[in-house]
């Protein structure tokens, strides 16, 4: 079941990283595999960093009220991306502001590819945290957080080439709010 969970956490984690490529492929911008490899390992550490703080703080907490708290505040988060989602559909703006620092087509400079990494590791924090408070193991999380982040990055720069498929990332809060609830509750039940 914790491979599942670490799947989920990955998928939810990551799907930011799909719209950032999505993003940069729009305006021309190529992320390189050794670019990717830095983001994404600058990602996982902030991943870990979030996972393993968690895993500090759950023993701190009465048993069930540590992995009920994760639960819901992973569920909180959830329901907060897609609020922000439905806001700004709402008031008819597209958001792209983890790939606004990419500012001219071509390639990443290294403080680009800085603050993109930060921004993204900044965003798993509250994930993390609450996913490992929840229960969720720091190993399949972060390897699926890794994995997830490598793939969702390549291929949505790949995709941002096309813009018939934009809408996968502006699909990326929903979803992830989505994904973010179902782990909740899997976590919650577990």
């Amino acid at each position: 079941m914790y491979l599942i969970s670490s799947l989920m956490f990955g998928v939810s984690a990551s799907l930011d990283a799909l719209l950032v490529g999505i993003s940069l492929g729009l305006r021309g911008v190529q992320v390189r595999l050794r670019e990717n490899l830095a983001i994404s390992l600058i990602t996982l550490s902030g991943t870990c960093l979030s996972v393993s703080l968690g895993q500090q703080i759950t023993p701190l907490l009465p048993s069930p009220l540590g992995s009920c708290a994760g639960s819901l505040i992973l569920m909180l988060l959830g329901i907060y991306y897609i609020t922000k989602w439905t806001l700004a559909l709402l008031q008819g703006r597209q958001e792209s502001d983890l790939a606004s620092s990419g500012k001219s087509a071509g390639r990443l400079s290294l403080p680009q590819i800085l603050s993109l990494s930060i921004a993204l590791s900044v965003n798993n924090i509250g994930i993390g945290l609450s996913a490992s408070m929840a229960g969720l193991p720091l190993l399949p999380a972060s390897v699926s957080t890794f994995a997830c982040s490598l793939l969702f990055l390549f291929l949505g720069n790949r995709l941002g080439k096309s813009r018939l498929l934009k809408l996968a990332g502006d699909m990326a809060d929903p979803l992830s709010g989505v994904l973010l609830i179902a782990l909740g509750l899997v976590q919650l039940l577990l």
